[in-house]
């Protein structure tokens, strides 16, 4: 005999249900009793006679005159009323028995002890149930736990690894009869190699077709419904004349009570499903389509039909399903090139880029390239993920736009490689306006805005509200760029920071874009949060965007994004080496990109990192692009002033001020246009200044606040520094350093609030610790109390003009724009004690 056989062998007998610790419980308390009454219902296999069994030996240990009962032919006038009676399978006697058990339960002096399943039950059967039920609480059997599981095991003196019981449990919805063979069959053997339970699976399998093979042909019927279909469609069939089948069936242990089945028996009837009968069910239920767990290809015209039929309703709502339903549908009979175009949207909805090239490719070649209706959008919207834009473009120049979803997508692609004129507008039909319709609408109108000369920033509120109506609408379409990404760009182009923020946390909570932009929302919005000087918040996002797609199934767009994130981080916050690593990782993706308008950010990053790396002319060509770009669409300031900066920047990091000059320049034209272009003219000037050696502080802090303004807290940071490094007086240098430290944390663990030119309230409450420095609410507080400058000087040892700096800090971050509000917000922020709050008697 092998050491199995001997294993097994010696493996306890127990004659105790499996629940007998747990739902037993009430009907050992019996035991003791004189009239010992109670009740046992359960499903089959439940244990009800192996527990009936189990106290009739307890009885007669404590020397009770018990008598066990399980046979429709026995007598039961002669047993007296202090026997204690234990009937098995009441549900199974006859009238006339169950007419004496009544009699008997209506006797509170008689012993009884009855077990019976939920159906059938007649009136004397609930009757019965409900008079033992008045001395001990009925115990219902049927559905077992984790630790009625590991109890079991216990007793049996076996052991059992958590993957495998969590398998059983999940399997089989915790149904006692299922649990209890699966325990009997589990061999860890198998398992050892067999993760998925396989052999578990195919074993159990057989004795749910074998039970359902015992029930009647119409139950039987009724359960292959539910398999198929699920409880919300199925239906017993015409000749049934019963209205509780599905009480039968959970009677049978092969249903829940709702109806539903466990997943292991739904799997094996499926499996083991004639095709005729699986045809006439598919076909009869078609949503049972969009579980297709256990089912098998059958080819067949009516279940293609049906499966594209099911995948054409989920095809925007569910993807994913409908992809696999649709490949179905092409096992099943359906031609694969008529399916070939939708194959391809649920490919692309669902994020697997390559997947939906692959049907892309298929519809050209089947086509000839001659349908231009078919795959547009999903064509340009690949070539825009692979950083490839004029591709999109072209594919809108072969096929022009037919409806507004493709308008707004081709305007999208030729503004992103610097073409201005729209392309030809279809003659869309008026109607009722829908959430996606206007949401398009106000896309292609804040586009068109971002195009003045005249730095118009009323292209932002349509954009936002076009990313609004977006996300209302459910739209997965493919597009070039979602309407969140290109508002939350252009709200960064303003100096927006938090508006950028908020529409992107908007976005990504409504699911805006559906599965193939999560990635791309949680991207930019860990570029946000670098550029808010919250690295936490970014790296913590960038993990949630990669845990969602790796690095390798990045498409271009993304990868470049993604790698612009790290280098943004290392080069704020990590040494010189970790610069160049993450550097020397982004090169790749950047090789394999062109340039467009929407990569105008993390390329300016990645320009920066070049020049400081030492590798400055690896991006030479893609900045002259960039340029190129902005030059085409006229330099409207909103698009061209991060570019400019990124060249000024370049010449600072290369001592070149002949690379610097021309961005300067530009950025000094644009100034009186511009916002943006204005702080940023004003600082290139200063930081031209402190190059050459003149430090004036005052300018340095002005400039650099001005920067910090406009969201670029990290240069202005670099220009105080720099002002620090090449002045001679200390104190100008403390003073400097002190500035960036505050514009721009080390740690990046401070939190600015929104500045002055943001849209976003400041009087939000917050810890007074998370907004203002320790040393600014010193400040705060002395202001409270009345102090003019001098004062505030003289009480904590800072001149008055550092005192003035102070308070102009406080006042940019908490968004005031008056003395008064600064009063206000201060008194709000630090409370009705703010006052007094923290003084002491003697001066820090």
């Amino acid at each position: 005999m092998s050491n199995s056989s001997l294993a097994l062998a010696e493996r306890p007998m127990v004659t105790v249900p499996l629940t007998w610790e747990r739902q037993m419980r009430p009907a050992l308390e019996v035991i003791g009793h004189h009239t010992p009454r109670a009740a046992l219902v359960g499903t089959a296999g439940s244990g009800k006679s192996t527990g009936l069994q189990h106290l009739h030996h307890l009885f007669a240990q404590h020397s009770r005159d018990v008598q066990f009962v399980n046979d429709a032919t026995v007598d039961l006038d002669d047993a007296p009323a202090e026997q204690v009676l234990l009937v098995d399978d009441l549900h199974l006697l006859s009238d006339e028995q169950l007419h004496r058990l009544g009699e008997r339960a209506d006797d509170p002096t008689a012993s009884l002890i009855i077990a019976r399943r939920p159906w059938p039950a007649g009136p004397t059967a609930r009757k019965i149930t409900r008079r033992l039920e008045q001395h001990t609480p009925a115990t219902v059997l049927g559905h077992v736990s984790r630790s009625d599981v590991l109890d079991h095991l216990s007793v049996l003196e076996l052991t059992m690894a958590d993957a495998c019981v969590e398998h059983i449990l999940r399997s089989t919805l915790g149904i006692s009869w299922l649990v209890t063979e699966a325990v009997q069959h589990h061999d860890s053997r198998d398992c050892a190699h067999d993760e998925s339970h396989a052999e578990l699976d195919r074993s159990l399998a057989e004795l749910i077709l074998h039970r359902v093979d015992t029930v009647d042909d119409r139950l039987r019927d009724a359960i292959e419904d539910v398999c198929i279909a699920g409880p919300g469609q199925a239906h017993p069939v015409p000749e049934a004349t019963e209205d509780d089948w599905v009480l039968q069936g959970y009677s049978q242990g092969l249903l829940l009570r709702s109806g539903d089945t466990a997943p292991l028996v739904r799997t094996a009837v499926r499996e083991a499903m004639p095709n005729q009968r699986l045809i006439d069910l598919c076909t009869r239920f078609p949503e049972a389509l969009e579980h297709r767990e256990g089912l098998r290809p059958v080819r067949d015209q009516r279940v293609a039909d049906a499966l594209v039929s099911s995948a054409d309703r989920m095809l925007t709502a569910e993807p994913t399903k409908a992809g696999a339903l649709y490949d179905a549908a092409v096992e099943s009979g359906t031609d694969a090139a008529v399916l070939a175009e939708r194959r391809a949207f649920a490919a692309w909805s669902s994020g697997d880029l390559d997947r939906a090239a692959v049907f892309v490719d298929e519809v050209i070649s089947t086509t000839g390239g001659q349908d231009r209706s078919a795959v547009t959008g999903v064509s340009a919207a690949m070539w825009s993920a692979r950083a490839m834009m004029v591709r999109a473009h072209e594919v809108y120049r072969f096929a022009p736009p037919q409806d507004d979803s493709a308008l707004t997508n081709a305007s999208i692609a030729a503004l992103g490689i610097g073409v201005s004129e729209p392309p030809a507008s279809p003659a869309l039909a008026e109607g009722i306006p829908s959430a996606a319709g206007v949401s398009m609408e106000l896309l292609r109108s804040g586009l068109r805005a971002t195009l003045s000369s005249a730095g118009d920033e009323n292209a932002l509120p349509d954009l936002v509200r076009s990313a609004e109506m977006y996300s209302s609408a459910h739209r997965a379409d493919a597009l070039c760029e979602v309407p969140a990404v290109l508002a939350a760009i252009v709200a960064l182009d303003l100096g927006r920071l938090a508006t950028a923020q908020g529409v992107l946390d908007d976005a990504i909570a409504a699911d805006h874009g559906g599965a193939w932009a999560r990635t791309r929302l949680l991207l930019w919005s860990a570029w946000v949060a670098v550029q808010r000087a919250h690295p936490v918040d970014a790296r913590e996002l960038l993990d949630r965007a990669l845990a969602m797609s790796p690095m390798a199934a990045l498409p271009t767009r993304d990868a470049v994004l993604m790698h612009a994130v790290r280098v943004a981080i290392a080069r704020r916050y990590d040494d010189a080496s970790g610069l160049e690593a993450a550097w020397h990782d982004a090169r790749a993706s950047l090789l394999r990109a062109d340039v467009d308008l929407y990569l105008l950010h993390p390329l300016a990053e990645l320009i920066s990192a070049a020049a400081r790396a030492g590798d400055a002319a690896r991006v030479e060509a893609h900045l002259a692009r960039a340029l190129q770009i902005i030059d085409d669409l006229g330099d409207p300031p909103i698009w061209s002033a991060h570019v400019h900066w990124a060249g000024i920047q370049r010449g600072i990091l290369l001592s070149r001020p002949d690379l610097l000059a021309p961005h300067a320049k530009a950025l000094v034209a644009a100034a009186h246009r511009s916002r943006v272009a204005a702080r940023m003219a004003k600082a290139g000037r200063v930081w031209t200044d402190v190059l050459a050696g003149t430090v004036d502080p005052d300018a340095v802090i002005s400039a650099a606040e001005g920067l910090a303004a406009i969201g670029l807290m990290w240069d202005a940071a670099r220009l105080a520094g720099h002002g620090a490094g090449r002045t001679d007086d200390r104190k100008v240098a403390a003073q400097l350093l002190a500035c960036a430290r505050e514009l721009h944390p080390n740690d990046g663990t401070r939190r600015p609030t929104p500045t002055t030119t943001d849209d976003v309230d400041s009087n939000t409450q917050a810890a007074p610790e998370e907004v203002l420095s320790d040393r600014e609410i010193e400040v705060a507080r002395l202001v409270l109390q009345g102090k003019t400058y001098a004062e505030i000087g003289e009480t904590i040892f800072i001149s008055p003009r550092t005192a003035e700096h102070h308070i102009a800090h406080i006042r940019r971050r908490l968004g005031a724009t008056s003395r008064s509000e600064v009063l206000t917000r201060l008194r709000l922020l630090l409370g009705e004690g703010g006052v007094g709050a923290g003084r002491t008697e003697e001066p820090p």
